[in-house]
């Protein structure tokens, strides 16, 4: 593979990131909600008052700034280690009983959130899941992550060869 392809990959692969982390983990954290239904059934499961609004406005402005960093090609690399990092952990969170790997829908969930009902008054209301929706996209973007460093790792430990003028000897 060629240094131009690879690099492709790298722009390629940071750019579709930083437009997913745009689009999925900063634009809704801010935008729309005055109950963030994540952060909310987080918030309920855990206990952690702290999770909504102000997790989910530090959550989101981490985020934001990860995507502008995954465009400068200086701290790409950086950045995309860093979303790696946040990815997986969302990953994980998602596994745990604290966040579950279903949330529960949305619309019904934040209503029941804002009329102070508890865990389980909101399981006993059956609601359907998003069946791993956000799982899904937290493991997108750590493979897009990964696109990112192996691209960008290639680049910048590929070595460019030069051709080396060929001598005809004379005999």
């Amino acid at each position: 593979m060629n240094k131009t392809s690879i690099n492709i990959w790298s722009w390629t692969g940071a750019v579709m990131l930083a437009l997913s982390l745009v689009a999925l983990w900063v634009w809704p954290k801010f935008v729309g909600v005055s109950i963030h239904p994540i952060f909310g059934w987080a918030e309920l499961q855990t206990g952690a008052t702290w999770l909504e609004p102000g997790g989910r406005y530090a959550f989101g402005i981490l985020a934001a700034i990860l995507a502008i960093l995954l465009v400068i090609p200086k701290t790409r690399i950086s950045a995309a280690w860093a979303a790696l990092g946040v990815s997986l952990a969302v990953v994980g969170l998602h596994l745990t009983p604290w966040l579950g790997w279903n949330i529960p829908n949305y619309g019904p969930l934040m209503a029941a959130i804002a009329e102070g009902k508890t865990v389980a008054e909101i399981q006993a209301m059956g609601l359907k899941g998003d069946r791993g929706a956000h799982l899904t996209l937290a493991i997108i973007n750590a493979s897009l992550a990964a696109i990112t460093l192996a691209s960008g790792k290639l680049t910048t430990g590929a070595k460019v060869e030069r051709a080396r003028p060929m001598h005809l000897s004379g005999a």
